[in-house]
């Protein structure tokens, strides 16, 4: 989550970091540049966002949230362990859709030489899967790089975390810096139980996290959170836990890992927090989350149900919302529209995770995705409308979704999770405990 700041002449929008403002090029105030949000407005009983003269997704009388879990009270002892069933790394970048400034120095693009892309696209390997084997060959084309730039295209050569692709046989997850930031401060992790497991077999394990901006060592913060959340979520499903409890679980080991990085509670790394389990046979669904990282529910035919929104943002716009203060448009124009009133961190204080079950009427799919997305897409219909048949082809909907946000604007991170389910069974109802 980026902690809204605005340039005290123009009003527009600056990101944590900036020195001047992008629109009329002043210099940014220190207040403005080193600001943190305080806000403590607490959220009020989620609603249904469902069309509900579709197949239910949630329940026509209450909230698809269940009654809120303190993560204070789920701590556990037990260390998490490797998980072998993590499938396969795709990192090869999404269709060019940005170009960056040469710098002064760099010659102007020049054909490529024959012959310098034997394999195309390069597979990935090693602890950072964003770069070929070769690094002398470029991720967006079969061109050669020279200084960090293609010589073929022209494009600037990304770099550690700038994006990164995920792909299992059960879900796929796509994650990059987006035009404006320096880094990519989100992370995602994701997780599938072995489908002859006794307890929950095929279950997919998804986390998305979106480091906050404002706080220090925010991109470490989102990684070791989205692990933990992912690594511990999925072991206590081994065990047979139920999906609830193994949620609440995993947020307070991954509450704690994030924590435990900090080197005082006012200098603490922080970031939002958003995880799905989804049963492959029945659809039912399983979501936790703190902050504003969102899941989604998208339609994938006539008789699935309604594509809906499954969390609620804890974030100042919503509260204000929620106790009739502002409409939605006059809460969301507000500069403090996306300040946090939760997240996980050593300054969070004591954290009321959300959890909640839905059962959808597939086919359709779940998405795990950040304010880098949503910002530009937040209705559940527009994300189904804008990439129809999620479901169906999940690599291809998830960078779909990240070209879109960046042809949109890129002003921030964007990191989805794509989770197909292609069963035609499901119930009506939300359980709630």
């Amino acid at each position: 989550m980026t902690v809204v700041r605005t340039c005290p002449v123009c009003s527009d929008t600056v990101a944590a970091g900036d020195v001047f403002c992008e629109r009329c090029g002043r210099t940014l105030p220190d207040d403005v540049r080193e600001a943190r949000d305080t806000d403590a407005v607490a959220t009020a009983p989620q609603e249904s966002l469902a069309d509900q003269s579709r197949p239910g997704l949630v329940p026509g009388d209450g909230a698809p949230t269940a009654p809120q879990v303190s993560l204070s009270g789920l701590a556990t002892s037990e260390e998490p362990s490797g998980d072998p069933e993590w499938e396969a790394v795709d990192a090869m970048a999404t269709q060019p859709v940005r170009r960056a400034q040469r710098p002064a120095g760099v010659p102007a693009p020049a054909p490529a030489p024959e012959g310098v892309a034997p394999e195309w696209p390069p597979p990935a390997t090693g602890s950072n899967p964003v770069q070929p084997t070769n690094p002398g060959l470029c991720v967006w084309c079969p061109g050669t790089v020279l200084d960090g730039y293609c010589e073929k295209c022209g494009f600037l050569q990304p770099t550690g975390r700038d994006h990164v692709e995920v792909r299992t046989r059960s879900a796929v997850g796509v994650s990059d810096r987006g035009l404006r930031h320096r880094r990519n401060e989100d992370a995602m992790a994701v997780r599938v139980v072995d489908a002859d497991d006794p307890h929950a077999p095929g279950s997919v394990v998804a986390v998305v996290c979106d480091g906050v901006s404002s706080s220090p060592r925010s991109d470490e913060a989102s990684r070791i959170t989205a692990e933990t959340g992912a690594t511990v979520l999925a072991e206590r499903l081994r065990r047979g836990e139920d999906p609830r409890a193994a949620t609440g679980a995993a947020m307070t080991r991954a509450a704690e890992a994030v924590a435990g990085i900090a080197e005082s509670p006012s200098s603490a790394p922080a970031c939002t927090y958003v995880s799905a389990v989804v049963d492959p046979a029945t659809g039912t669904t399983t979501i936790g989350w703190v902050g504003d990282s969102r899941a989604y529910w998208l339609s994938g035919a006539p008789t699935s149900s309604a594509s809906a929104l499954l969390t609620k943002d804890d974030s100042w716009s919503e509260a204000m919302v929620q106790a009739g203060a502002l409409s939605r448009e006059e809460a969301m124009r507000s500069a403090n529209a996306h300040a946090l009133i939760a997240w996980m961190g050593a300054d969070s204080g004591e954290i009321d995770a959300h959890i909640s079950t839905v059962t959808p009427t597939g086919p359709g799919a779940v998405v795990l995705c950040s304010d880098g997305l949503w910002n530009y897409y937040p209705e559940a219909q527009a994300l189904t409308d804008a990439v129809p048949g999620a479901g169906a082809e999940p690599h291809g909907a998830a960078r779909a979704y990240v070209s879109l946000a960046l042809k949109a604007g890129g002003k921030d991170n964007i990191t989805v999770v794509v989770i197909p389910v292609p069963t035609a069974q499901g119930g009506h109802r939300a359980e709630q405990a």
